[in-house]
């Protein structure tokens, strides 16, 4: 089986690398690997000199940055392999990821491996802290750990372009899906994602990008039922909402406060699954991580509220 794995990167040299060592060190070493450098500010030569002679790599670089799902695009079409498996420069594929890959391909098929938070970079802190968890297929077909064969990408004519930054690797999968690709899940195939620790500030930025969502599930509606919540994105944002609702009507009749039960009964049994050792905190600083929690429900709820105007469907 011959294989190409696009990466695509930008200005995280020393993720890349780390994402790099792991390609070295596959069981089944891949045929070429197509790293696309979206725009990087900094100069990957030093770093890409030190792996010259240890991958089969190539490197495309982007004038300006195009976002991820663009980069991808240009990563698999500039691919010459049957096979063409996706992982991120913040990924650490394991030993065995190609040659899990390997074992399970055929015809028409799309392969998703199982990813987890890096354990090299310890626990999760903070419920700002962000990372990976994906234990099943769950229909998303995140390109952090996912193949395709190549006929099923030309077919399905790659990753939409629509979709900046959040949402074309669940597109592309759902699209093949369609066309009639089918798809297996293959747990051996494993990646640890980093876990990346951003200021607040920082993590509810990124969290505004979540409004893309919406354009998901007006094109495939059953994505509402199979992936998400029915009309919301989280169980929280249902909870959230209700909360809100009930402070707000609250100035009429306060028995409408206890709308707000059901967000605040769950908050710390919530931060405690997000973050394990909070127990171990004090409560000052639970406190401060609960309204981090109340903080980044409202900028993914909001952004979902504004992503299904948008887009002219109900998700939140």
């Amino acid at each position: 089986m011959n294989i190409s794995v696009v990466v695509a990167t930008r200005d995280r040299p020393a993720l890349l690398a780390r994402c790099l060592d792991a390609l070295v060190a596959q069981e089944l070493p891949p045929d070429e690997i197509i790293l696309v450098d979206d725009a990087s500010r900094e100069p990957l030569d030093d770093l890409l000199a030190h792996y010259t002679d240890r991958l089969p790599l190539r490197v495309l670089r982007n004038d300006r940055p195009g976002g991820p799902g663009r980069a991808r695009e240009r990563g698999w079409r500039a691919a010459t392999k049957e096979l063409v498996a996706f992982t991120d420069d913040d990924c650490r594929p394991s030993p065995g990821w190609l040659a899990a890959f390997a074992a399970n391909t055929a015809p028409g098929r799309i392969l998703v491996g199982k990813t987890e938070p890096d354990p090299a970079d310890g626990p999760i802190r903070s419920v700002f802290d962000r990372t990976m968890l994906i234990e099943d297929h769950d229909g998303r077909f995140s390109t952090c750990n996912v193949s395709y064969p190549r006929p099923v990408l030309e077919e399905v004519g790659g990753f939409d372009p629509d979709f900046d930054f959040y949402g074309e690797d669940t597109d592309m999968g759902q699209r093949a899906l369609r066309s009639g690709a089918e798809s297996r899940w293959v747990p051996d195939a494993l990646v640890w994602h980093t876990v990346h620790r951003p200021t607040p500030s920082q993590a509810l930025r990124e969290r505004r990008r979540v409004g893309e969502i919406a354009r998901l599930v007006r094109r495939y509606p059953r994505l509402k039922k199979d992936v998400w919540e029915g009309p919301f994105w989280k169980v929280q944002h249902r909870r959230l909402l209700m909360a809100v609702a009930g402070i707000a009507v609250a100035p009429i009749t306060p028995y409408a406060l206890v709308g707000a039960i059901p967000w605040l009964r769950d908050a710390p049994a919530r931060l405690q699954s997000v973050v394990p050792d909070a127990g171990r905190h004090s409560r000052v600083w639970q406190l401060g991580q609960i309204a981090g929690l109340a903080a980044i429900d409202a900028v993914e709820l909001a952004s979902c509220t504004l992503g299904s105007a948008r887009h002219h469907t109900l998700f939140l």
